[in-house]
């Protein structure tokens, strides 16, 4: 009993004398010595996020957007330990600006001109813009007019171009699909409306030598002005394709 009572407080001694021992200084890792001798440098991590913030600044005006925007860090790196030495960062961007999304930003960090580590920030860049928004849901086909439509400015995903942002764009044009209300208004949800119906009698125009030919013909698929679509002659019934230039004419594809 003696024995096993022994050995027990030999392990609950030892148990405690490990809890107690000093941590490793951290300086162990760094192969020997103070952190502070082998690498004296340091770069905080706001100042890596300010270098990233000044880059996509750049970017943006190098690109010409004028939009109002903010950047949001979403995540920087931590406090980087440098060797002795001169340093120099150097900023860039690994892909686009994401609009709406998460945008990284590296950050190459050199030593006396040799390349020391890289750090990555990553910033939510948000572009606000003026834009058209639908008043109510509007229907495919059913053209658009201005007061269908209202101007609200809008966080946008695209780059500047891509929505609309005055009435007098829309210019009677019709949904591709159904636009639900508040919803923004890019250029690739309207088209031009259906002019044409197929199996209506048109005026096929066609160029030869530099002499312009008319005759008549019928329309073999619905045409919306400056689409492609297959005509019939009517005289000699041979098929062919043209451009819808307005309701009654389709101009005859060179060589179709």
């Amino acid at each position: 009993m003696k024995k096993i009572a022994a050995a027990i407080l030999f392990v609950l001694w030892s148990g405690f004398f490990c809890l107690i021992l000093p941590v490793r200084p951290v300086e162990a890792a760094y192969g020997g010595g103070l952190m502070e001798e082998r690498f004296p440098q340091s770069v905080a991590s706001d100042y890596f996020a300010q270098l990233a913030r000044e880059k996509l600044e750049s970017e943006l005006a190098r690109t010409g957007d004028t939009r109002r925007h903010t950047l949001d860090l979403v995540r920087a790196p931590m406090e980087m330990r440098l060797p002795p030495g001169a340093l120099i960062c150097e900023v860039e961007l690994p892909q686009p600006v994401r609009y709406g999304g998460v945008t990284p930003v590296y950050i190459r960090v050199f030593v006396d001109g040799a390349f020391y580590r890289r750090a990555i920030c990553y910033y939510r860049v948000t572009v606000y813009e003026n834009i058209l928004v639908a008043v109510h849901d509007l229907m495919i086909e059913k053209p658009v007019a201005a007061a269908d439509v209202r101007v609200e400015e809008r966080s946008v995903t695209g780059n500047a171009g891509q929505y609309l942002t005055s009435p007098e764009e829309l210019m009677g044009r019709v949904p591709v699909r159904m636009i639900r209300a508040g919803s923004p208004l890019g250029k690739d949800m309207l088209q031009n409306p259906v002019i044409i119906e197929s199996g209506a009698p048109v005026t096929l125009l066609a160029s030869f030598n530099g002499v312009e030919v008319k005759t008549d013909g019928v329309a073999l698929q619905k045409g919306r002005k400056g689409a492609v679509i297959r005509v019939r002659n009517a005289r000699s019934g041979k098929m062919l394709r043209g451009r819808v230039v307005d309701a009654a004419t389709v101009e005859i594809l060179n060589g179709k």
